[in-house]
């Protein structure tokens, strides 16, 4: 069922009812109050890279055309597609888009195989070698979707030579078994015209996808939407701009969901300065959140909000410094179910963290290895691999009884100039298939120009 509402095109699929959405607000306004204006702490300055030389270390050297893999399939329905890569070399006579063509093809026989098509992907990460190749690859990706395309996030990072893209995305498909009564509708918010609360696409892609009672949200950047030109003002103004379109397009997928529903995102900027600017940013305006009344046992609403990571990549679209990624889910953030630990593992620390939805629909999980004894010349990566994964299983197995969600995708940020990513790829594949089994998730690698502070990985985890 398609119907049009203000200046964008709705798609509700496998339901039975429709609606309309009320926005009234124009995010034209795009001026920032002097509340936000605040000096950095020493602890919020960019840290300095510690030189680090690790055993049998290569330079880049990982091989993308080996990473092609999926996780199963969750008893709800979803499966991860990791690895999918348009491998680019001219002197061979290839181009672009034959290059593009590939992967696609590639990507629809696994999912064949599978039992699913290209529709039933509802999230899309693109990681562009330059975002040069922005329009080619989307000539390409445009006639693979139909009217409803899935959301997606499209950054610069530092792949290897010969690579074009690498993407991962997310497909939903309900049980033919399960009863009709308890499939929901499936909805599709694609902005396609200008307006003047958010910003419309500039890909094709669709801004959110709602699955039940989770949000599926596609990159934001600091567009002022009835011009789409890129706001004026800086990395500060860009970052609370961006932030307000997240939330505006939360609102009007479901009225009563804002910030405080978000239980993960990801920050991408372009330069290390802009990293603390970002986390501040997030923390005020989780903070702003109401408080949800009557509530007997009120804890900080940052605490049981979306797992934010932040990484430093070489280029956003439009030349943005700042680009908010989310997912959320209509529940009761405070009735969420939080978990926290951390160890030290030969000269790491290594924090977790995880975040159950109330309804048990869904988690996400994150874990940070961090670099705090840099005095040995050489480090061994073999152990804090080991003692990572580890702790991963025991945040899963930390899920309440209630929950049925699956880990679905394993994403690693790494520093590109630390690791040797083959022997990275290598371990973590290793370690998930021996402490998780036929629940190993999906695997992905996202070398990045900077971590904050002493983070030299960080994983996000997607359960559902």
């Amino acid at each position: 069922m398609l119907f049009t509402c203000l200046s964008y095109n709705v798609c509700l699929e496998q339901g039975k009812s429709s609606g309309t959405f009320m926005v009234n607000s124009c995010s034209c306004d795009t001026s920032c109050n002097d509340d936000y204006i605040f000096p950095l702490s020493e602890e919020e300055e960019p840290q300095k890279n510690i030189p680090v030389i690790w055993k049998s270390l290569k330079h880049n050297s990982l091989d993308f055309s080996k990473t092609f893999g999926s996780s199963g399939r969750s008893l709800g329905g979803y499966q991860w597609f990791s690895g999918v890569t348009a491998h680019f070399l001219p002197s061979k006579g290839k181009n672009a888009q034959e290059a593009a063509r590939e992967a696609f093809s590639s990507l629809q026989a696994k999912m064949t195989s599978e039992g699913l098509k290209l529709k039933d992907i509802i999230l899309v990460h693109l990681y562009m070698k330059s975002m040069k190749d922005f329009n080619v690859i989307n000539s390409v990706y445009v006639t693979e979707f139909d009217l409803c395309p899935p959301a997606r996030v499209c950054v610069e990072t530092l792949l290897p030579d010969g690579v074009l893209f690498c993407m991962d995305c997310l497909a939903h498909k309900y049980n033919v078994a399960m009863d009709d009564v308890l499939r929901e509708e499936k909805l599709v918010m694609h902005v396609q015209s200008v307006s003047h609360w958010a910003p419309a696409s500039i890909g094709p892609y669709s801004q959110s996808i709602k699955v039940r009672d989770v949000l599926y949200c596609a990159g934001q950047i600091a567009l002022v939407p009835c011009t789409m030109q890129l706001v004026s003002g800086g990395v500060r103004t860009e970052a609370i701009v961006s932030l307000r379109h997240v939330e505006r397009v939360l609102q009007a997928m479901s009225q009563k969901t804002a910030l405080h529903h978000i239980i993960a995102a990801s920050c991408y900027v372009t330069d290390s300065k802009h990293v603390p600017i970002a986390r501040s940013i997030w923390q005020k305006k989780l903070r702003e959140c109401k408080k949800v009344e009557d509530s007997e046992m009120y804890r900080d609403v940052t605490e049981v909000c979306g797992l934010l990571a932040v990484a430093v990549i070489s280029h956003l679209p439009r030349d943005a410094a700042i680009e908010w990624h989310v997912v959320a889910v209509v529940d009761d953030p405070l009735q969420r179910k939080h978990f926290a630990m951390k160890m030290l593992s030969e000269g790491f620390q290594i924090e977790c963290e995880s975040v159950e939805s109330s309804s048990a629909s869904c988690a996400s999980i994150s874990v940070r290895l961090s670099l705090i004894s840099p005095s040995a010349s050489h480090l061994d990566l073999d152990g804090p691999l080991r003692d990572l994964v580890a702790m991963f299983r025991q945040a899963v197995e930390k899920l309440s009884e209630d929950c049925s969600a699956s880990p679905l995708s394993f994403r690693a940020f790494f520093k590109e100039d630390v690791f040797d990513a083959e022997a990275l790829q290598t371990g973590l594949q290793e370690y998930l298939e021996k402490y998780l089994g036929k629940k190993t998730p999906a695997l992905i690698l996202v070398p990045v120009v900077d971590l904050p502070g002493q983070e030299v990985i960080h994983i996000t985890c997607w359960l559902s």
